[in-house]
């Protein structure tokens, strides 16, 4: 019987070609996006979850009231470990998880730069990550042996056994040799904590003194926890306190400084700052780009129900004639539907074969490395589709036609109204209430990131470089930034010398990625002041372009104005200074300083963020002798921004690199351009406003082809009407504004709709930035036109396709 079904279902596709490919491109369209969608986001939810007792392991993440707000983050210090670890018997195991990087000496005597992470031996035992060769117990026991990855191994040794071998890495002044002593595969891409080498926490010692890290407000990494079981993070909370009380005697006030502990499963979707550096994703873009993908589903959905319905009439006299030989409803039922999971499995193949297509594009437009792996879970995903496809896109056909009555059918008297009239036109109308919502979405989305692209920084981004210059490691982070200083400025020099430079500075911090430091001091009220701080040196207010209101800039000489600030207008306006240059920070602990200058507000972070108060100095220590919090989420690392004369940019690459191995021999060369640096915090609303705007066109064919059949079929039921009509002198232009009148009136409901509803989605995703730009109307209403003249012209086509018909032909049989 089922053959049967199966042949019946070929032959009534193939009778009806056009509407088979119309039904068969809507659907590979939809589902090839789809499933490439579908797979990401099953790929993305699948994160950390080959830990076996994932459910155990938690991040500690750190609570701190400042000026009346707790200020979070999974940044905590390093005595968290030794303490948890005694005070808390829930713990099986702890471990510290601390991010370095270093200079690194290959096996050609040449050197780059070579990141790791700090742990302790409880790593291995707290995470699954598979090791290849080494005893897992015995990892991380001696201050100079390391675990690397396969990939970290051909680096150094090609494809020779690492194990026993040596890596000389510089640490403080001298390169020193670490013997690997354990080989790990290289890391899951679905993992968040993705590393290239790990070594004992006991090598911090290189980075920071006894005070950094025993300090409970001094900050190196993160701390990861193993519990006996999950539900005894319950009592971890309950007794924070007392913990905290013991650790911090005098200093503990409750509810003032606290930890929490967080399950590994929200690692992978943890945003904002102080994640410890972690690339992760934001799990509303997830639920996004689900919704979108199951929009798009469900237009092409739509196409293939309101073309079964428009087809009802033909295919009632089928239904009378087989009830009447004796089918059944459950019979017919299982032939429609035969019919519609044969589309779609073929439109699922299809599918696969351009989800395979796009997915270079794909990985390229959202920075991953996703492959298509057809495991058990994503055939079940295929085969859902397939199931969920066939019910919604054949049932309702499928039940209407096979309850028809057989004796109303083949007299001639059926009446289908509803199905043929109704619900076609209310279909129509919400794939096209869908896909101008897509569409207005795009316009907000590509409005808003063209604005943020040109907008004003307050400073000049083009033609500056940025080169990184290597720091020089020391327990005390002043002398580590003083003696980088002392060397980024030998390589400044050496290029201001050069006529091809127009101008050079360093600096701590660049632009737009939040990398100017965090600060506070307490002021009389008792409040804490919070501002941000950048140190600096050389030209730099020349190379960024900074304009001056008051006072003069800092003093480019080396040694001078070491105890001078200047600061913006919003630091400026928050004390209400009349005279900035005649003041002083009132803070009752800042060493003897001056405020030289009033620099014009800029926008230091990204657009993301409004305009904070800045203070910029050439030395760290008046600065630090008055603050009392220090939050710091970029590299310490000084920079050198170099602005070019208008040289050609190959050259002046060389340039730049010809003098930097002068200063730096042996050093790797690392160099960027400032706004692409800048441009690049914007890559995920930018990626997203792509998908947005490709979906937004696959609905629009999706849905063009989907009208395009449905003014079709009411033409092809109405031509002799229209032959009536015409040999009753009615002109070309009043026939097709008949069906016009009819389609362009559902597509001005859909768009009606769409406008406000899209204002209101795109509100909450716009409410992110600190710099907001709405389309003005004008674009809104080209929009609507643009939507009416796309209806008018498919429905007229037709209608003057048809009317141009000799209506002999249409009514030789009357």
């Amino acid at each position: 019987m089922l053959k049967n079904y199966f042949k019946i279902a070929v032959r009534n596709l193939l009778k009806n070609k056009l509407h088979t490919a119309i039904n068969l491109i809507g659907l590979s369209l939809g589902l090839g996006v789809s499933i490439l969608i579908f797979f990401f986001v099953q790929f993305e939810m699948s994160f950390d979850n080959f830990h076996q007792e994932s459910d155990r392991i938690f991040r500690i993440k750190s609570h701190e009231l400042v000026e009346g707000e707790i200020q979070e983050s999974f940044s905590s210090p390093m005595i968290v470990e030794s303490t948890f670890r005694q005070e808390f018997p829930q713990i099986e195991a702890i471990t510290q998880y601390i991010s370095g990087g270093v200079q690194a000496m290959l096996p050609d005597e040449s050197t780059q730069s070579q990141s790791f992470r700090m742990v302790n031996p409880d790593f291995l035992e707290i995470f699954d990550f598979e090791l290849l060769q080494g005893d897992r117990t015995t990892q991380l026991r001696d201050k100079y042996q390391v675990v690397i990855t396969e990939e970290t191994s051909e680096k150094y040794f090609g494809d020779a056994n690492p194990i026993g071998k040596s890596i000389r890495m510089k640490m403080a002044d001298e390169f020193i040799d670490y013997q690997v002593t354990g080989l790990f595969k290289n890391i899951p891409a679905n993992s968040t904590l993705q590393f290239e080498m790990l070594m004992p926490v006991e090598n911090m010692d290189f980075f920071s003194d006894d005070e950094g890290r025993t300090s409970w407000f001094s900050v190196w990494g993160s701390n990861i926890a193993k519990l006996g079981s999950p539900d005894q993070v319950t009592s971890i909370h309950e007794s924070m306190n007392s913990v905290m009380k013991k650790a911090l005697g005098d200093d503990f006030v409750e509810g003032e400084f606290y930890f929490t502990l967080h399950p590994i499963s929200e690692m992978h979707f943890s945003q904002g700052a102080g994640n410890g550096g972690l690339e992760t994703t934001n799990e509303s873009l997830l639920w996004i780009l689900a919704g979108i993908a199951s929009l798009v589903l469900l237009i092409a959905c739509i196409n293939f129900t309101t073309m079964a319905i428009g087809r009802a009439t033909s295919r009632a006299k089928e239904v009378g004639v087989r009830k009447t030989m004796g089918a059944n409803f459950g019979q017919l039922t299982l032939q429609f539907l035969m019919e519609a999971m044969l589309i779609t499995l073929i439109s699922t193949v299809i599918g696969v074969l351009l989800a395979e297509l796009l997915l270079p594009t794909f990985n390229d437009l959202f920075q991953k490395e996703l492959d298509l792996v057809y495991g058990p879970l994503q055939l079940l995903i295929l085969f859902a589709l397939v199931v969920v496809i066939t019910g919604i896109a054949g049932a309702y056909p499928a039940f209407f036609l096979s309850g028809l009555r057989p004796i109303k059918v083949l007299k001639g008297n059926l009446s289908i109204h509803f199905g043929k009239q109704g619900l076609r036109k209310g279909l129509v109308a919400f794939q096209f209430f869908i896909s101008f919502v897509l569409v207005a979405s795009t316009l907000i989305m590509v409005n808003q990131m063209n604005a943020i692209t040109s907008y004003d920084l307050g400073f000049i981004k083009d033609e500056v470089i940025i080169v990184e210059v290597p720091d020089v490691p020391s327990t005390s982070f002043v002398t580590s930034l003083h003696e980088s200083f002392k060397k980024a400025d030998m390589y400044r020099q050496a290029l201001v010398r050069r006529s091809e430079v127009a101008s050079a500075a360093i600096t701590v911090a660049t632009y737009g990625d939040d990398a100017y430091w965090e600060v506070a001091f307490p002021k009389e009220d008792g409040s804490q002041f919070n501002f941000r701080v950048n140190f600096v040196a050389g030209d730099y207010f020349e190379t960024m372009g900074l304009e001056l209101l008051e006072g003069r800039k800092l003093s480019i000489d080396a040694g001078s104005d070491s105890s001078a600030f200047i600061v913006n207008e919003t630091f400026a306006n928050a004390f209400e200074w009349e005279d900035p240059t005649a003041e002083m920070i009132p803070g009752t602990r800042f060493a003897p300083h001056e405020i030289v200058g009033v620099v014009k507000d800029f926008h230091h972070a990204s657009l993301y963020q409004p305009i904070e108060s800045v203070l910029i100095a050439k030395a760290p220590m008046p600065v630090f002798s008055g603050i009392s919090n220090l939050n710091i989420r970029s590299s310490t690392n000084p920079k050198v921004l170099v602005r070019s004369n208008g040289a050609d940019l190959e050259s002046f690459k060389v340039l730049l690199e010809e003098e930097w191995s002068k200063i730096f021999p042996g050093e790797a060369f690392n160099f960027e351009f400032m706004d692409e640096t800048i441009q690049a915090q914007y890559q995920a609303d930018e990626r997203l406003g792509k998908m947005v705007f490709i979906a937004a066109s696959i609905a629009i064919l999706i849905a063009s082809m989907g009208l395009f059949a449905m003014v079709a079929l009411s033409i092809a039921g109405r031509t002799k009407e229209i032959g009536i009509r015409k040999v009753l002198g009615a002109s070309s232009w009043s026939i097709s504004w008949m069906f016009n009148k009819e389609f362009l009136i559902i597509t001005f409901i859909g768009v009606l709709i769409a406008l406000p509803l899209s204002l209101y989605v795109m509100q909450s995703w716009i409410q992110q930035f600190a710099v907001r730009v709405w389309p003005s109307w004008l674009s809104f209403l080209l929009l609507v036109f643009g939507g009416i003249l796309f209806t008018a012209l498919i429905v007229s086509g037709q209608a003057f396709r048809v009317t141009n018909t000799n209506p002999v032909k249409t009514l030789k049989d009357e």
